[in-house]
Formats: structure tokens, C-alpha cells, sequence
């Protein structure tokens, strides 16, 4: 996830304007904020796989 928000961000910046660019920087945010919630779970509610 953190390589995916890394390339989100990439592409709105390489974009700059309009809504195409902030729909990368939408997906940055949304890659970060899940592989920040993915990191910080506690052990015990991950499953047995």
C-alpha cells in the first residue's frame, strides 16, 4: 500500500492540475490511511491463515 500511495502522489504531481490530479492525490491519501490502519491493528484480531 505504501508503494501504491507512493505512485498515486506521483501521478498527481506529474499531472499538476485538474481533476485527474486530484483524484491520484485522493488515492494517495486513501493507500496511506489504509496501510496506517493495516500497520497499527492489533495481532490478536488478525486471522489464523
Amino acid at each position: 500500500m505504501l508503494v501504491a500511495a507512493a505512485v498515486a502522489f506521483w501521478r498527481g504531481w506529474k499531472i499538476h492540475t485538474g481533476p485527474h490530479a486530484w483524484l491520484g492525490y485522493g488515492l494517495g491519501v486513501a493507500a496511506l490511511s489504509l496501510a496506517f490502519w493495516h500497520l497499527t491493528r492489533k495481532s490478536e484480531l488478525r486471522r489464523a491463515g
